[in-house]
Formats: structure tokens, sequence, C-alpha cells
């Protein structure tokens, strides 16, 4: 055969198996499993909000005096009485409180007013909306740290878009002075996940009473987790968590508006919610200057609380859900009121299914 000819005949060969080829990789079908492919990955891609360490790190001298072992029945409230003014009331006696587990009177074993060290998360917003706040609320919470007891440990996080551990427990004010004077105020509100994941955080804390301060001028927009998440999550752990929202006003919503709520409104509830869920206090000051009273009230409250404990008289392991109920005894007629978180979830058997 002619080597032209030949030539050719290769040529036309390499061309078809490449025209094979290419029918191949770019077939519909192949196409279509590459775009479900990529679909997948950016699925994949939506993951949970980076979670902060959840154990402390290391202590080089832990505080073993703090370290106590209970009864996994025993039922620990920290209780606040308040008068009808808001103010505290100190100085009252075990007999004068009735404890009740789903109406049914419960024994009181263990009753104390002390200054118990807490495992306190600071959850402040560094959203773009905070930038004129920042100091006054720095300042605030360097105050707080040290109206606290001296053996509290303290972690701070912060959150606009995105949570972060800034500090992780210390009872260094300077440090978290330090974190705080560094801090990157810019981006959105994902105040549902800053909540969620420190009470994850505190609950992991080695003090016997845990809480959160949450420093908030926006509205959710940008969590993971949803808004009844959150809620479950504060429900299942002994966190008291103390709110203060600097929100917007609620604009008028005209006659047919108040079926649905505003983004303000949803946050007002959220925090009013979760406090009242703990046995905290929600604060929605008018004015930044008003945060530096209030952190020193949360600060007193927490040195100063009643510590209420009584072992269930329910001994089934269902995780069912019992609810608190503590009331003074006799029934007040000064307008005092009690603050305590309202239930607790049983706990689970220990071989479910079995």
């Amino acid at each position: 055969m002619h080597p032209r000819t030949e030539l050719g005949r290769w040529a036309v060969i390499a061309a078809s198996i490449v025209l094979l080829l290419g029918a191949l990789l770019f077939s519909p079908s192949r196409c279509s499993a590459q775009a479900g492919q990529n679909k997948t990955n950016q699925q994949d891609d939506r993951k949970k909000p980076v979670k902060p360490e959840l154990d402390p790190k290391p202590q080089q001298n832990p505080q073993k005096d703090f370290k106590i072992g209970v009864n996994v029945d025993l039922v620990v409230v920290h209780t606040s009485v308040v008068d009808k003014n808001g103010q505290f009331v100190g100085g009252l006696k075990k007999e004068s409180f009735k404890v009740f587990e789903d109406s049914v009177n419960q024994n009181i074993v263990s009753f104390s007013q002390e200054d118990v060290p807490v495992s306190l998360g600071i959850v402040i917003d560094t959203s773009g909306s905070m930038r004129g706040k920042f100091d006054d609320v720095t300042k605030a919470a360097l105050a707080f740290m040290r109206a606290s007891n001296p053996n509290d440990e303290v972690f701070l996080v912060g959150f606009n878009d995105q949570v972060e551990l800034i500090e992780d427990y210390t009872n260094d004010v300077d440090l978290i002075s330090d974190d705080l004077n560094n801090a990157v105020v810019t981006g959105g509100t994902a105040l549902w996940d800053a909540i969620y994941l420190g009470v994850q955080k505190a609950q992991n804390g080695s003090r016997p009473k845990k809480a959160l301060i949450v420093i908030t001028d926006g509205e959710d927009k940008d969590s993971y987790y949803k808004l009844d998440e959150m809620v479950s999550k504060v429900q299942e752990s002994d966190v008291q968590i103390y709110g203060i929202g600097f929100l917007n006003e609620v604009p008028d919503k005209g006659l047919f508006g108040h079926w649905t709520k505003t983004d303000p409104e949803k946050a007002h509830d959220a925090l009013q919610r979760i406090s009242d869920e703990t046995g905290a206090k929600a604060f929605f000051p008018k004015s930044i200057n008003d945060i530096h009273a209030i952190v020193s009230e949360i600060a007193f409250e927490l040195r100063n609380q009643y510590s209420i404990s009584y072992i269930s008289s329910n001994p089934a392991r269902d995780g069912s859900w019992r609810r608190i109920r503590i009331a003074l005894d006799p029934p007040p007629t000064t307008g005092r009121r009690v603050r305590y978180r309202t239930g607790y979830f049983a706990p689970k058997p220990a071989n479910p299914g079995k």
C-alpha cells in the first residue's frame, strides 16, 4: 500500500477514536451524573457552624474542691426570689419554699444560699451593627468579671455570621480584655447558633453552676440551627441564660400585621423564652448606658441565689420531661416572685430497647 494511503487510514482511525471518547465523556447520562455529583458536593458543603472546643483546656491546678459527686436522681434548682420592684430577696430559709415535680410535692434534701462558683460564657454579638456599642459592651463584660466570684471560670464567644470561641475557660480578666480589644466587629448575625454552642460549652464546665450572658442588638439571619432546635438544647441543659437585647423598635404593622412577627419580635420572644425557661432574666434596655447596671445585677444574682435540691419521687428512667414548680410558703402577699428553671428531662434507660 502507498505510504500516504496508509497514513491517511491511521489518521481516520485516530479521529474516530477521539470522537468516540468525546461522545462517552460528554454523553447526557454522564453529564447528568456529573451534575448530580456536583449537587451532592454542594449539599455536603452545608455544614454545621464551626463549633468551639467543648472541653476546657486542662488546668494545671484543678479546683478539686468544686467537683462534687451526686446521685443521678438528685435535681438541683438554682432559684431567685425578687420583690415587686425586681430586687433580689435574700435571707429566706428552707422552710420558706415548697417544690413540686409534675404537681407532686417533693422533699427538699439540701438547701443553701452560698456564693457558688460558676462556669460562665459571655456570648457577644460582633456583627457590624454592634460597632457603635462594642466599647461599652467590652467595659461592662470586664466589670462583670471583676464583680464575680474569683473562682468562676469564664469563656468568651463572639458571633457574627459565624460563631467563634475567642477564649477558652479562664479567670484572667486581662486576657479577656485583650481578646475583646482585638475583636473584629463585622458581618451578620448567627444568634441561634451562638446560644446553642454556648450552652453546649457551658454544660461541660467544671463548676457546680452554669450560666450564659448573651449580648446582642440583632435578629438572627445566618444560623444553621433553627429556633426550635436551639430552644430544645436549652431545655436539655441546666444552664441559666441571661439575655441582653438592644433590639430595634417594632414598627406599626397595620391591621393585618399582627398575624405575623417581625424579626425584632422573634428575637425578643426567643431571649425572653430561654431566660424564663432557665430561671434567669432577659433585659431589653433602650440605651447602651444601661448595660453596666444590668451586668452588675446579674453578677449579684448569680452570687446570691438559693440552691434547692431534691431527689425525685418518680424513679422512672424514661427520658420524659418533668415540670418543676417552686412556691413560697406561706404564699407571698407583697408581690414577691420566684424564678427557677421550668423543668428537666429525666434520665434515660441505661440500655434503651432492652
